[in-house]
Order: C-alpha cells, then sequence, then structure tokens
C-alpha cells in the first residue's frame, strides 16, 4: 500500500482491553464484529511505555514521545517547586495531541475521549470536533468539547457524563452490576456521539477511544472486587459482567464500521492490558517508612495521617455514594480531598529523606532533594546515592510471610531509563515493578531487617481494583492493500502514531517517534 491512500482513518480504542480476552471472544464468536474485522484485516500484539510506568501510555501515543519527555504520571502529579501533588496544567506540562495539526494540511478530525487529554482554548483554531473527559476512565480535566456549544448539544442530545469518578475500594456486588450496566450504557452512548458527529460533515480521522473495558477491567475482573458476599442468584451475573462490558464494546465497533461506510482504513486496539491485580502500591509507604527509620515499626518520618474519628466517619458512608458526592465537587475541591486522605503530602520535610509519590500500579519513590525539591535535604552526589542504594536494596527485602516469594521483580531508577530520551522532565528517583503473582492472596509481606506487615485485607485487593495493567496491548487493521490474516509484528504504540500520520499523509514532526508499520502502510 502507498504511503498515503487519501481513505479516511477511523481508530477505536477499546482502553485497556486485555488481548488475551479479545483474542479469545473473537476466536469464539462473543465479538462478532470485531472477529469479521480479524478476518479482514492484520492483527497483532502492541507495546507500550506501561511497562514501567502504567499511566503513560496515552499521552506518550499522542505526543510521540517518551515519560521523560512529556512528564506525566498520574492525574495528581509531584511538583517539586511547591511540594504538593498537583493536577497537571498546559502551563506546567504541555501535552499536545497529534491530530490537533492535521487541520493545518487540510485534514478534519473528530476526536472523542482520548484519555489524558486537556480541554482545547474555546478560541482555538482546529477544524474539527473534539470531545474531552465525557467518557473517559482517565480524566484530568473538566468535560468539554469544541467548537464552542458542542456540549450543550451533546448535554440535550445524550445526556451528561456516562462514566464519572472510579469508586476507590471493593464494592457490593450490587454496586459492581450497576458500574457493569452503566459501562455498558458508555460503550452505546458514545458509538450514538461518534456516529451522529461523522453524520454531520466531512471528516479524515476520527478517533473514539472506549472507556468502558478500562473501568470494567479494574472492577470486573474477578470476584475479589466485592465487599461482602455474593448472592448466589447474583454469581452468573457477576462473572460475566465483564464479558457483557465487551459485548456492548463490540456492538460499538459494529455501529461505528457501518456509519463510516466503504473505504475508510479502520485501526481497533488497546495501548494496553489487564490481569489479576498484583500491585502493592499502598503498603510501600510502609516499607519505606521501616526502612528509613531502621526497622522499627512504630517510627514515621511522616505526620500523622488523618485523624482517626474522621476517617472512621468517611468509611462509614459507603464507597459508591461517597465517590458520587466527590464528582460533583469542582476539581479544586476533589483534589483537596484526595491529599488529604492521602498522607503523600503532609509531611515534616525537615525530617522526610524520601517519600512515595501518588500513583497507579507501580510504587514511585521520590528522595528529597536539594536544588530540585523545594525543601530538600539529602546532598546531591554520594548522599543522594546511597539512600538510593539503601531504600533499593530494603525494598527487595521484603517477600510473602507464607511462601517466601519476593514482591518486586525490579527497580528501575528514573534517571536511567529511557536513555534514548532528548530531554527530561522531574522523573520518580525509583521505580519498583511488582512480581506479577496476586497481591491479595497475602496474609502479610515481611522482611528478615524490618519486620512483618499484615495484608490490611485478606482476600481483597487494598486499592480495590481485582484488575490491573499489563503494558502489552493489541492492534487490528483493516483496509485497502492490508492483506486478510496478516500477522503485524512487533508494534510499539509510537509505531501506530507514526502509522496513522502516514495513512493520511501528513508530514510527522521530527520529535515523534516511531516507524510506519509495514503491514499496514
Amino acid at each position: 500500500m502507498s504511503q498515503s491512500s487519501g481513505n479516511p482513518v477511523l481508530m477505536i480504542a477499546l482502553d485497556a482491553a486485555e488481548s488475551t480476552l479479545i483474542e479469545r471472544w473473537t476466536a469464539d464468536g462473543t465479538m462478532p464484529h470485531l472477529q469479521r474485522l480479524r478476518e479482514r484485516g492484520a492483527y497483532g500484539r502492541m507495546a507500550s511505555t506501561a511497562d514501567w510506568l502504567a499511566g503513560t501510555p496515552w499521552p506518550s501515543f499522542y505526543t510521540g514521545t517518551l515519560p521523560p519527555e512529556h512528564g506525566f504520571l498520574f492525574h495528581l502529579q509531584w511538583r517539586p517547586d511547591i511540594m504538593r501533588h498537583d493536577r497537571p496544567r498546559q502551563a506546567w506540562l504541555p501535552m499536545t495531541p497529534f491530530y490537533r495539526a492535521f487541520s493545518q494540511h487540510g485534514r478534519r478530525t473528530i476526536a472523542i475521549d482520548v484519555p489524558i487529554t486537556y480541554e482545547l482554548a474555546p478560541d482555538a483554531r482546529y477544524d474539527g470536533i473534539e470531545v474531552t473527559s465525557w467518557s473517559t476512565h482517565d480524566k484530568i480535566g473538566r468535560t468539554t468539547a469544541h467548537p464552542p456549544g458542542t456540549m450543550n448539544w451533546i448535554n440535550r442530545r445524550f445526556g451528561r457524563e456516562p462514566i464519572t469518578l472510579e469508586a476507590v475500594g471493593t464494592c457490593p456486588a450490587r454496586a459492581l452490576l450497576r458500574t457493569r450496566d452503566e459501562l455498558v450504557r458508555s460503550a452505546h452512548l458514545q458509538a450514538d456521539l461518534c456516529a451522529a458527529l461523522m453524520a454531520r460533515g466531512r471528516w479524515d480521522f476520527a478517533i473514539l477511544a472506549l472507556g468502558a473495558p478500562h473501568r470494567g477491567g479494574h472492577k470486573l475482573w474477578d470476584r475479589t472486587s466485592i465487599t461482602g458476599d455474593l448472592a448466589p442468584q447474583d454469581e452468573s451475573a457477576y462473572d460475566r459482567a465483564l464479558r457483557d462490558v465487551y459485548v456492548a464494546c463490540d456492538e460499538a465497533i459494529g455501529r461505528l464500521v457501518k456509519q463510516a461506510g466503504g473505504g475508510v482504513t479502520v485501526l481497533v486496539c488497546a495501548m494496553h492490558g489487564m490481569r489479576d491485580n498484583y500491585s502493592r502500591f499502598d503498603l510501600t509507604p510502609v516499607m519505606l517508612d521501616r526502612i528509613l527509620a531502621g526497622g522499627k515499626p512504630a517510627a514515621r518520618a511522616a505526620s500523622k495521617p488523618p485523624h482517626a474519628l474522621l476517617r472512621q466517619l468517611r468509611n462509614a458512608v459507603p464507597v459508591e455514594l461517597r465517590t458520587s458526592l466527590k464528582s460533583r465537587l469542582p476539581e479544586g475541591v476533589q483534589d483537596a480531598l484526595s491529599r488529604f486522605w492521602r498522607p503523600h503530602d503532609k509531611k515534616d520535610w525537615s525530617r522526610t529523606p524520601a517519600f512515595c509519590l501518588m500513583g497507579d500500579l507501580q510504587a514511585l519513590v521520590q528522595i528529597n532533594l536539594k536544588g530540585r525539591e523545594r525543601d530538600g535535604i539529602v546532598e546531591p552526589g554520594a548522599e543522594y546515592e546511597q539512600r538510593l542504594d539503601q531504600i533499593a536494596e530494603g525494598l527487595r527485602t521484603f517477600v510473602d510471610a507464607d511462601t517466601g516469594q519476593p514482591l518486586i521483580k525490579r527497580i528501575g531508577r528514573g534517571n536511567e531509563l529511557y536513555p534514548e530520551a532528548t530531554h527530561r522532565r522531574v522523573q520518580p528517583d525509583l521505580i519498583l515493578d511488582w512480581a506479577e503473582t496476586a497481591a491479595c492472596l497475602h496474609r502479610a509481606i515481611t522482611s528478615t531487617q524490618y519486620g512483618t506487615i499484615d495484608w490490611p485485607a485478606p482476600g481483597r485487593p487494598l486499592d480495590g481494583r481485582s484488575g490491573h495493567h499489563v503494558s502489552e496491548g493489541w492492534l487490528l487493521a483493516v483496509g485497502e492493500g492490508i492483506v486478510p490474516g496478516t500477522t503485524i509484528g512487533s508494534a510499539h504504540s509510537h509505531d501506530l502514531n507514526a502509522t496513522i500520520h502516514a495513512l493520511l499523509g501528513v508530514p510527522r514532526p521530527d520529535h515523534m517517534r516511531g516507524r510506519v508499520l509495514d503491514a499496514i502502510c
């Protein structure tokens, strides 16, 4: 196929949809629309930057850069200049999706719910339609749309946000079944919205990210997300809940491929996937405190967490209701509550040589470094290196108390990862990549040097997520010149970015990484 077919490109991302489930359910007919596309096209697994940092695949894809270059890690991100986690903003952490430049080359875009994107400025010169944070799992800003007035039309015709904030913690089975219903509805509404926008006029590139499989993978992966018992009459419905979400996404694919018509290149993908939750993220601050205190369980470098009575009152409110109330608050209030309940920012910095950053799957450790952190106390050079060695060696001593299996697969130093990066924003000093065994199987974790730490909720994940991320995604491509049954081969999400540019005949900025995939172009 030539570098540019001149055909429109429709990209549908099933956000964080697990490749093994996709392959099983396309093979057995559970997802018939995707099955028919696969029979007509090329397919393969796709690598991403989630191998070290689970929160980075989407900005890495849409900027064409590496995590140290775009700088995004989490929806609340450490700012050493103010010693606080803050919501990313374009002003201090700029990230611009590649498709916003397409209008400069005469290509018209429809972009719906691409995760972790900032809203467009009202006066942006942009020939296209963009909807941000309407039904995404990962949101860093408010729900908006461009051009002005589009959001009012969406609210009148389709209603408000189908996916709201994630309920952090385990939930009753009936609440999780309501989550399933919300996610199924979300996939259908997103398809309806995308189809309506495609029908309104010419488009050259349409991108839609279905948020349902991401949220569903976290909350519906298996029964460990459930608080309390699962009633016998709900067992069958719960065990097929995630399948129901994927089926709804398949129906959305069928709807949009039909709407797009002939002569369109279709790309269906996921940037990363899911598996059993193997994160020990929530216990990392306790492990770090033990190491810094020389193994004394009672010693803490940080100040005390919120008052126990407040926490009891908070926990008395059902997670689902608590999340619903929080979602209605202004962003600034939401962020203040997150900082209040997580002790990351409430420290006596004069006595804190290292601390844990907010994050997702991998644990992130930061040294309180002079010259970088406003209130840094650790000297650069030898003292910094000694602290890193002390913490890394200490963390490696922790194992499962019953099996003796290590908790940590590898520890990376942020300034050494991605050596090909041309420039670097502040990265975590240490990144902990966990051993891939289900964390909820722990009764306790232990270290010969730093003692034993009980698992607070035996049989349950501490973050309420039964599923968590793997770095590998997948890609399916169908269109003119793409040979049916072809294997895409070794691919990275950066290559998908490069291939989209090639399909549309749009020049690609020199700083963007990736290569054009031969099986598609």
